[in-house]
């Protein structure tokens, strides 16, 4: 008789693929846009990739304040779900959550919610390394974020394409830089 596959276990592993396939999806369309539009080439593109993750983990350290939040807060910009929700109507994107309190069913629920959030939360983290560590305000900001969705919508938001035409144009195989701290 086949096992049964433990369903927390998969509802958090398919969160991690999501926010995989959003990741590849959204740097590939960042680097794009940095390079069409702001005249960046690949080393400062990398940079920024790099600055990205410190800026993650450095978000990671306050769970009680969403990235989302953080992005809000710190340039202005309102990143919402494609239901047109913000971050501020969601608790799973606000408050510490003890796992421990949560009945199986309602974490199963939490992590499949939050695969919706997963753009946005990487958008974010993009927005606020611009913001923290390259000086883009308000108007640059806002600017990069219609740039990233112009060009999500341009390779029909397929992360595969999306990521060959950054490797073309740019140079950069986001796949590897994804990786490349694992290694």
């Amino acid at each position: 008789m086949a096992r049964r596959r433990d369903p927390v276990r998969k509802a958090d592993e398919e969160l991690q693929r999501e926010g995989e396939r959003q990741a590849l999806l959204i740097h590939s369309a960042a680097a794009i846009a940095l390079y069409r539009n702001w005249d960046w080439r690949k080393t400062r593109i990398l940079n920024l990739l790099d600055l990205t993750e410190t800026v993650w983990n450095e978000c990671a350290k306050d769970i009680s304040h969403s990235m989302i939040e953080m992005c809000e807060t710190e340039t202005g910009i309102e990143i919402q779900c494609g239901d047109g929700k913000t971050w501020k109507e969601l608790h799973y994107l606000n408050h510490k959550i003890d796992p421990g309190r949560m009945t199986q069913e309602k974490w199963i629920y939490m992590r499949r919610q939050q695969k919706k959030w997963m753009a946005p939360q990487i958008v974010a983290g993009i927005l606020l390394a611009l913001h923290r560590k390259c000086g883009f305000g308000f108007e640059r900001c806002a600017r990069m974020y219609q740039q990233i969705d112009a060009i999500e919508q341009e390779y029909g938001k397929d992360p595969q394409k999306t990521a060959q035409a950054c490797l073309e144009l740019t140079g950069v195989k986001i796949h590897e830089k994804l990786r490349r701290k694992e290694v």
